[in-house]
């Protein structure tokens, strides 16, 4: 069945100097593009179509669920394509439940979930904003997960689906109306501005994790994974929270000083040592250890 899905689909592509940015509606704010974006007809990478059909040549009838679960979190616009559909198939208080990538796998079937991909518009290969944008999420997500597995109260399957949607209002402009994030980064590289929301409230006039979190409401995704991107006091959040800051900083470098202080906060949250944080966390290859060299073991109370 998989290999007849991956015989059809769409191959419409979804580029930079698409009609859908409408450069003309600079005065809009979250709630306008939220309103705008969420009938959206949302895009994957080329590569997340190719890597679904390397699975099903190489796997075959053996292909896993936890194989199309693992996919999702190379593609954020992909796993809220599903996350959506599942809404859309599912009773709600049955989709409220959703929160992890095999959740979602399981609860739409492999049917469903490869003619979500194949319906998909393909990202043009042309908007490299878009494509620096939903790395750093896909990274922050695999980190969330590996921090996820240091703390015993914590699924790490859920905290990468949060960390990986954690602001995906962004990635969707990049998608849409790649002229204003670009306008935030111009902003913030130009005007020396430290904080990324406040190149983009002056760029744009709004915060990008405003809108994320208006469109999370507009589609409907579970209270858990809302939780999560809004952000509180619990472990879960913190820990999702740092792994996007922890990402952000490796896309300066991985002699970014603010690395520092990541681990350090990390090994609080875990109780992992330092070198264990080293050994573990995707992307830290060649990251020089605090200068402490500590480590916490006794992580705060959930």
């Amino acid at each position: 069945m998989l290999a007849n899905l991956l015989k059809t689909g769409t191959s419409c592509i979804v580029g930079t100097d698409s009609e859908l940015a409408v450069t003309w509606h600079k005065w809009w704010g979250a709630a306008q593009w939220a309103a705008y974006l969420e009938h959206m007809e949302l895009p994957v990478k080329a590569t997340s179509k190719q890597a679904l059909a390397d699975l099903v040549a190489a796997r075959g009838d053996w292909l896993a669920p936890s194989d199309l679960a693992d996919l999702m979190l190379d593609d954020p616009l992909f796993a809220l394509r599903l996350l959506k559909a599942a809404n859309r198939h599912l009773p709600r208080h049955m989709a409220r439940d959703i929160t992890t990538p095999l959740g979602v796998v399981l609860a739409l079937g492999t049917t469903r979930y490869s003619e979500q991909i194949e319906q998909a518009p393909v990202i043009g290969a042309d908007n490299l904003g878009f494509f620096a944008c939903e790395a750093r999420y896909t990274q922050a997500a695999r980190i969330a997960q590996a921090l996820g597995n240091f703390h015993h109260d914590t699924d790490p399957a859920e905290l990468a689906l949060a960390t990986l949607l954690a602001n995906a209002g962004e990635i969707e402009l990049w998608a849409f109306a790649p002229e204003l994030p670009q306008a935030a980064l111009d902003v913030q590289r130009n005007g020396g501005m430290k904080r990324n929301e406040d190149a983009e409230i002056k760029a744009c006039g709004f915060a990008f994790k405003d809108l994320t979190l208006l469109m999370c409401e507009h589609w409907q995704l579970p209270p858990l994974i809302l939780q999560l991107i809004r952000g509180d006091q619990t472990i879960r959040a913190k820990l999702a929270l740092l792994a996007v800051d922890m990402s952000r900083h490796l896309a300066n470098g991985n002699d970014d000083p603010a690395l520092a202080n990541d681990l350090e906060e990390a090994a609080r949250l875990t109780g992992a040592t330092l070198t264990q944080l080293l050994g573990s966390l995707p992307g830290l290859e060649g990251v020089a250890p605090p200068s402490t060299g500590g480590s916490v073991t006794e992580p705060p109370a959930s």
